[in-house]
Parts: C-alpha cells; structure tokens; sequence
C-alpha cells in the first residue's frame, strides 16, 4: 500500500525543487515539467532521449524514497492497525510526502525539513502509542460508520406570544 505517490509528491512541493533533488547528473537535464510528465504518464515526445532516461531514473528516485516512507510509516501503524488500511487518512499522504522529501535531501538536509520530519516521526510514535488515532478502526483499518448529523435539542419555549398577556 502506498500513502503518496510521485505526483502528490511533486504537487505538495516544489517539482523544481524535486527536481534538483534527483537528477544526480552534470548537466542536470531534468526540469520541473519533464519530471512531473514522468510522474503522470503524460507525452514524453518534447524531450529528448537523453533527457527522458535521466528522468525515469530520476522518478525511480522518487518512487524509492516513496517507498522507504510507506515502510517507516508501516512500522509505526503495524503496532495497532490491521495493514494495509482500507481507507488512507490524508495526514499518512502528508506524512510520507514530508518523510520522502527528507530522504531525497539525503546528507544535505535543511532545518526545516529535519524539524519537519523528526515531528513526523513523534506523531507517529504517538500514533503507534494509541494517544493520536487516525480515524480508522484498529482492527479492521477502515473508518468507522458516523451518526455526524446536526442535532438540536432544546426545552419548551420560555416566552410565547399567549403567555405575554399582550405584552408582546
């Protein structure tokens, strides 16, 4: 199961900055659109040879720190959730965007992204705790059934126009 893919990715953030991330390569050939193209599945036929084999690698890139933040994710979850959840809260999505975005900065982290992602990493801990839920049934990981209609419950009228005396 995967909690985010390439081009949740790559809209969460910058794609430029994914970019520069993963194309690894002197002369970096891989563009903001050229990688989201990848990403989706969209035509290819503008780019180059050269440029479509530096982004697939690139996107096999993505797909691996991706996958590194569904495991870690999975090892948190494992402890009191039944895996795969049928239905993924969109916090996981944000989570595993945040966890494989710290990934790819590799040994060139920013503050920023290692707050963001040892934050992470303590929610999931707490997930894992039972004291944050994820608004899914442990045992069957689906959301449970909701009565979330509006109720209004009040008493008899204090004032109404018959008691007034002609008042009102």
């Amino acid at each position: 199961m995967t909690y985010a893919t390439a081009t949740d990715l790559l809209t969460r953030f910058d794609a430029a900055e994914i970019a520069q991330r993963v194309d690894r390569g002197v002369p970096r050939l891989v563009s903001a659109e050229l990688l989201t193209a990848v990403a989706s599945g969209t035509s290819l036929d503008a780019f180059t040879e050269a440029e479509v084999l530096r982004a697939t690698v690139a996107k096999g890139l993505v797909d691996r720190a991706l996958q590194d933040a569904d495991e870690t994710i999975n090892s948190y979850l494992s402890s009191r959730y039944v895996l795969p959840l049928s239905t993924v809260p969109a916090v996981l999505a944000r989570v595993a965007c945040e966890m494989a975005r710290f990934y790819l900065y590799d040994d060139q982290v920013t503050d920023l992204i290692k707050d963001r992602h040892a934050s992470n990493v303590k929610w999931l801990g707490e997930v894992a705790k039972g004291t944050v839920s994820l608004g899914v049934e442990s045992t069957s990981g689906q959301q449970p059934a909701s009565s979330a209609a509006a109720e209004l419950v009040s008493s008899d009228a204090i004032w109404k126009r018959g008691n007034s005396g002609g008042f009102l």
